[in-house]
C-alpha cells in the first residue's frame, strides 16, 4: 500500500527522540530538517521519548538548539508519564527514584515527595528509569523499599539506548535487575509500548482518534508495537536501533518503513 494512502487522515505526528532526532549527542540532520518542514506545513508534532534522563523542559531546550522550537507541553517523557500515573494512583506519593535529574524534576512538578536513599521516610513508590550514575547504594535502597511493599514503577523497559558509538544499557536493564533481586514484577510500565503514554501525547496534540496519529520511531518493540496496540499508524525510520538488515523478510503489514523522514513526502 502506498505511503500517502496509509497516512491519509493523519493530523498529528508523535515522534521519538533517541534514534530519530539524534543518536547520543549527534543530531540526525535528514530527520530534523524534515521535521522542521512538517511543523511549518501545519502538522501537530509531539515528541515522545522513553528516555527519562531529561525533563520535558530540558528536551525542549535541546530541540531548540536544533532549530525545532517546541513548547515543553509538546514533549512527553516516560518520567512525566510515570509521574501522572502515580498521581492518579496515590495522589502525592513518597517516591524513591532510581534515575537522573529529568525524572526527579518531573516527579517534583507533579507534587510528589522525592526521597534520597538515606531518607528515614518510608517510600510508597519506587520509580526506575535510566540512571547512568547508578550505584550499589541506590539499588540497595530501592530493594529495601520494594521489600516493604512500595509500588514498583518502570519508566520503560528498553534494554538498550541507541548512541552514535553503539547501544548502551537502558532503563530496562536496571528494572530487570531489581525484579530479580526483589522477586517482584513491576506494577506498571509507564513507557512505550504501553498505549497509556500515547494517550498523553494525543491529548497534548489535541487529537482524540488514534487513526489520526502517526507514531514515528526507530524500534519495532516499542514505537511500532505501541502504534499497533493503539490503532495508530506506525512509521519505522531506519536511523536508530533498527537497521535494514533487521527487517529482512519482516512482514510490514501497515507499517511504513523509511530510511529517513524525508522519504515520507508529506509536504
Amino acid at each position: 500500500m502506498r505511503v500517502d494512502k496509509l497516512l491519509y487522515g493523519v493530523r498529528a505526528l508523535v515522534v521519538d527522540l533517541d534514534g530519530v532526532v539524534w543518536l547520543g549527542g549527534s543530531p540526525i540532520r535528514e530527520n530534523t530538517e524534515a521535521l522542521r518542514r512538517l511543523i511549518e506545513c501545519g502538522y501537530r508534532v509531539v515528541f515522545l521519548t522513553n528516555n527519562s534522563a531529561r525533563s520535558r523542559r530540558a528536551y525542549s531546550l535541546a530541540l531548540a538548539e536544533l532549530g525545532l522550537e517546541v513548547d515543553p507541553g509538546l514533549v512527553v517523557t516516560s518520567g512525566y508519564s510515570a509521574s501522572l500515573w502515580l498521581k492518579r494512583k496515590l495522589g502525592r506519593a513518597r517516591v524513591y527514584p532510581v534515575g537522573e535529574e529529568g525524572l526527579v524534576e518531573e516527579l517534583v512538578m507533579e507534587g510528589h515527595l522525592v526521597l534520597g536513599y538515606s531518607s528515614s521516610i518510608t517510600a510508597n513508590a519506587v520509580v526506575v528509569g535510566l540512571d547512568r550514575n547508578l550505584t550499589y547504594g541506590k539499588v540497595e535502597a530501592a530493594l529495601a523499599a520494594l521489600a516493604k511493599g512500595a509500588l514498583f514503577v518502570a519508566t520503560n523497559r528498553d534494554h538498550v539506548l541507541p548512541t552514535e558509538s553503539g547501544p548502551k544499557p537502558g532503563a530496562g536493564a536496571i528494572v530487570s535487575m531489581l525484579e530479580t533481586a526483589s522477586r517482584r514484577r513491576i506494577d506498571f510500565d509507564a513507557g512505550k509500548p504501553n498505549p497509556w503514554i500515547l494517550e498523553i501525547a494525543m491529548k497534548a496534540a489535541g487529537v482524540q482518534e488514534p487513526r489520526e496519529v502517526a507514531v514515528i520511531g526507530d524500534r519495532l518493540d516499542t514505537d511500532v508495537e505501541m502504534a499497533r496496540r493503539a490503532g495508530a499508524v506506525p512509521v519505522l525510520v531506519l536511523t536508530g536501533l533498527t537497521r535494514e538488515d533487521d527487517i529482512q523478510g519482516l512482514e510490514s503489514g501497515n507499517t511504513i518503513i523509511v530510511r529517513n523522514l524525508g522519504e515520507l513526502g508529506l509536504c
